[in-house]
């Protein structure tokens, strides 16, 4: 028998249910109380006595009502959770604080071999020294990892469950087999990924780059992508690891430009510490791709490390003494030539020539102009589908002014621009008023009465106006363009900017 009783909070009630209970010799199995419900299972009882207890209990005061159930509270929400495990076709598992598995859908049962007749702890499932600091990284990182299984290499993400005082009680382990993957990148990125076939070019340039990027996708030397600030030497890269045999494994992002550099290579390479020790990029992209961007502002020492590690295939992580020898493709990017910054001591000889290998240069956006009209119609229906707001395209005024404009900021700057004037548009097309560029029009209507000297230095004050309204620290603004701090320090000064 499974009752359900509905009552009224009352002192020493329960204890008056459960002595009635006893008094007809009915054995009591479980008892399960939330606020104003009481929940009892005892052995089965025959319908005439099941309907007298239910009449008695009723006159109990305090007592509203009292129904029979199928399930207990506890039993219905397993039922529930193991059917919505089960629903998800990658394994799960969830372990409390001691490394228990207490859950697990039937995809984690036939992968790891678990059996309600025989719980797994959770080091069973792995199949390497170092699992329990992965597993940390991937629940203090929010992101996947890719650790060996009993079942193969897999990528785990950890999301851990903690009390109201934020002690850890547990957590729930997610796994992802390779082949079941399509684009995993965007766990790391939060962003769409393209294929080549996504690129939009008319360029004859651009199209060159693509065409010889299209073929690097299956060879795993190391390569250098250059390119301004928002050129697109990220999607570049992301296509070439997506069309490539590496297409079902992670790519993952490091930027040597805005990472702290004492922290920059434990990122990267990991930490060795019994107790707050962690995997780095590399391990955890194990199999997969790094895209490594503004490889010019990683510090000496990780250059170094980098470079033996192309050349040898292992690294040690900081502090640590066991090899870690990952399978990754490196792409890395910069704005300018590293040979300039070798040529200053300022660049690992031996690791440009590990990257210079192959290179592709990025052209910049005003130098393809055939492409900066299909280029805004993308990013305009893209708008559009993400908000809802019928944008069906753009005035000749509107169109004219982004062809004639610079694009110092490049696709980036381009995106940006055509989202704000999406968002400020009154009507379904896009005008020359919704188009709010920096300089445009003192840009436009003056260089024709100006000399070389003074157009260049025109364009340079509107440049670096416009990027140091988003970077307004010198340093931060030098990094950025790819300059010293000692040389956008005197521009700035120069056209009083500040």
């Amino acid at each position: 028998m499974r009752i359900k009783i509905t009552t009224d909070n009352r002192l020493g009630l329960s204890k008056e249910i459960l002595a009635l209970l006893a008094e007809n010799d009915i054995d009591v199995k479980k008892v399960e109380v939330e606020i104003g419900l009481m929940f009892v299972e005892t052995e089965p009882v025959e319908k005439h006595l099941a309907a007298t207890i239910a009449s008695r209990l009723m006159k109990i005061p305090n007592v509203k009502w009292v129904e029979n159930i199928s399930l207990m509270p506890t039993r219905e929400r397993n039922l529930f959770l193991t059917s919505l495990l089960n629903a998800i076709t990658d394994p799960v598992v969830g372990v409390n604080n001691k490394g228990h598995i207490i859950y697990y859908n039937d995809m984690a049962g036939e992968n790891f071999k678990i059996s309600e007749n025989k719980l797994t702890e959770l080091k069973d499932i792995f199949q390497q020294d170092d699992w329990a600091s992965i597993v940390d990284t991937a629940a203090s990182g929010n992101m996947p990892v890719n650790i060996k299984t009993v079942s193969g290499s897999m990528l785990v993400e950890v999301q851990a469950i903690t009390q109201k005082s934020q002690k850890t009680v547990g957590a729930v382990l997610v796994f992802h087999k390779p082949e079941s993957i399509t684009t995993r990148s965007h766990l790391i990125e939060g962003a769409e990924i393209s294929g080549f076939d996504k690129l939009i070019s008319y360029d004859e340039k651009m199209l060159d780059v693509i065409n010889r990027a299209s073929h690097m996708g299956n060879i795993d030397t190391p390569l250098i992508i250059y390119g301004e600030s928002g050129a697109g030497k990220k999607t570049i890269a992301q296509a070439i690891h997506h069309s490539g045999k590496r297409k079902n494994m992670l790519f993952s992002t490091i930027d040597c430009s805005i990472s702290n550099p004492q922290q920059l290579e434990v990122e990267l390479f990991g930490l060795a510490n019994p107790v707050s020790g962690k995997a780095g990029l590399l391990e955890i992209s194990d199999g997969g791709t790094v895209f490594i961007r503004s490889i010019a502002d990683m510090p000496e020492n990780c250059q170094r490390k980098l470079s033996d590690f192309i050349n040898n295939k292992f690294f040690y992580r900081v502090n640590g003494k066991i090899k870690k020898e990952p399978n990754i493709k490196i792409i890395a990017s910069n704005t300018e030539p590293l040979q300039k910054f070798v040529e200053n001591n300022r660049f690992n000889k031996e690791l440009f020539y590990s990257l210079d290998i192959t290179r592709l240069l990025v052209p910049p956006l005003r130098e393809r102009k055939e492409d900066i009209e299909p280029i805004a119609s993308h990013f305009l229906s893209q708008f559009s589908n993400q908000s809802g707001k019928e944008i069906n395209g753009m005035s000749f005024e509107a169109l004219n002014k982004i062809k004639t404009y610079f694009w110092p900021g490049n696709i980036t700057q381009l995106k940006d621009t055509l989202f704000k004037a999406s968002m400020l548009a009154d009507t379904e097309t896009i005008t020359s008023e919704n188009i709010e560029i920096d300089g445009h029009a003192h840009i436009e209507s003056s260089l024709e009465n100006k000399t070389l000297s003074q157009a260049v230095s025109e364009f340079e004050r509107h440049f670096l106006e416009h990027w140091y309204q988003k970077y307004p620290s010198t340093r931060k603004l030098a990094n950025q363009l790819g300059v010293s701090h000692t040389t956008i320090a005197q521009k700035l000064n120069k056209y009083k900017i500040n």
